[in-house]
């Protein structure tokens, strides 16, 4: 189901499976679920490789590196607990503000905050593509998952060699992976009847969904650390 969606939308494979994949299998979190959204996410960027924005995406790739770089700094001295309630209630709020309309427009300057929020979030909890989500909301539906693609092919790519420098990633999570492969390429392979039989307007409201629902398991683990 994740990666269907991430292929309808350019995001959601993490959103939605990390949360039910720890509770069932925690070895496949987080360089395996790494790894299956690299094999996503670079498909996708190979087959909507014309709609990229090179401007727009150099402009996220610096804005992610600071996120990245920001919250392995800062995870060193607060608690993530905090930072999953915190970012978790303001992605709740750019939800409501674009359901009243207002939806950010795509800049140099809106692509580096909404990119540094991916990486800050990605690194911090695991769910970061709401941020880059909402921001492409409105989008074409192609030009949505090119440029998201891309911008997730390089985050997952850093997050894995950080992995791999920590000791955290070991030949054991690449077997897993392989063994995800079927999944994540029917998942991939079912996105294309769903694309087929969905408008933008769905597009958008499913990436609202799908935000929220990220924003409610933040704030929900935030809560449940905090009370343990």
């Amino acid at each position: 189901m994740g990666a269907c969606l991430q292929g309808v939308i350019g995001f959601g494979l993490g959103l939605l499976s990390a949360p039910l994949v720890y509770f069932l299998m925690p070895e496949l979190v987080p360089a395996p679920m790494i790894l299956n959204a690299l094999l996503l996410t670079s498909l996708l960027s190979v087959k909507h490789r014309a709609e990229i924005d090179i401007r727009h995406t150099g402009f996220s790739v610096f804005g992610g590196t600071i996120g990245v770089l920001i919250a392995g700094t800062v995870m060193f001295y607060l608690d993530s607990a905090q930072y999953q309630l915190l970012f978790g209630v303001s992605i709740l709020i750019a939800v409501g503000l674009s359901v009243m309309g207002m939806t950010p427009k795509v800049s140099a300057f809106t692509n580096i905050i909404a990119s540094s929020l991916s990486g800050f979030l990605g690194t911090t909890t695991s769910a970061g593509g709401a941020p880059m989500g909402l921001l492409y909301q409105s989008a074409e539906q192609s030009r949505i998952k090119a440029n998201l693609s891309v911008f997730f092919v390089y985050i997952n790519l850093f997050g894995i060699f950080v992995l791999w420098w920590t000791g955290r990633a070991t030949e054991k999570d690449f077997t897993l992976f392989l063994k995800c492969i079927p999944a994540i390429l029917i998942g991939w392979g079912l996105s294309y009847f769903v694309s087929q039989n969905i408008n933008e307007n769905r597009i958008r409201q499913l990436i609202l969904l799908v935000a929220s629902c990220s924003a409610l398991v933040l704030i929900m683990a935030a809560t449940f650390s905090v009370t343990k």
